[in-house]
């Protein structure tokens, strides 16, 4: 066993696995720092998936319906063509002030429009702190989230611990063979033969 200097926490530790971002009842603030640099928002983590169980949990799955160019082909999709719905999802990233950790804020896309909105007034994102505010009790379908720009200190991204990279953890980047294994119900992520692509 290595001993450190306590001075140093948070130095040595394996980086891969954030926590996950939320508030939980009406009124609930938390100062973050959205970790996305360029102005017109390209660099945020949107994602085409499909939601699938796997060893009795539901796990994120990387869809092969999209080509380079951004079109959609879903015959080239296994699970698109077995009839799994597909999902946008807008996974931020961001550095909890607060707590002093990054994690990952889960939205759906009716967020997007939202948040493209502040990219284009405020440019890029890790400059300014953020106060995000929840409008809507615990349980209610309607929650609706408020983001309030704080003075801006032009920070950037190397000033913040590294993000995840999510695909290939939070979300299964799965070969076309390994989605029929899914759809057989065959596939396992404690199999040792059924490993996700990297």
């Amino acid at each position: 066993m290595a001993k450190i200097n306590v001075n140093n926490s948070g130095k040595y530790a394996s980086s891969g696995s954030n926590d996950f971002f939320s508030l939980q009842d009406d009124g609930d603030i938390a100062r973050v720092r959205m970790l996305y640099d360029q102005p017109d928002g390209s660099d945020l983590d949107y994602f085409l998936l499909h939601e699938v169980e796997i060893d009795d949990k539901k796990r994120y799955v990387n869809c092969l319906a999209v080509d380079e160019e951004g079109d959609l082909h879903p015959e080239d999709c296994p699970l698109c063509n077995s009839g799994f719905k597909r999902i946008e999802k807008l996974f931020i990233q961001l550095y909890d002030e607060d707590d002093g950790v990054v994690k990952t804020w889960d939205r759906g896309k009716s967020f997007v429009p939202k948040l493209l909105t502040y990219v284009n007034r405020y440019g890029s994102l890790v400059e300014q702190p953020i106060e995000i505010e929840r409008q809507g009790k615990r349980g209610n379908k309607k929650t609706t989230y408020d983001l309030f720009p704080l003075e801006k200190d032009n920070a950037v991204l190397e000033d913040y611990p590294e993000k995840q990279e999510l695909l290939g953890s939070l979300i299964l980047d799965l070969s076309e063979e390994q989605m029929e294994e899914v759809i057989d119900g065959t596939f396992s992520l404690d199999d040792n033969s059924s490993k996700p692509k990297r």
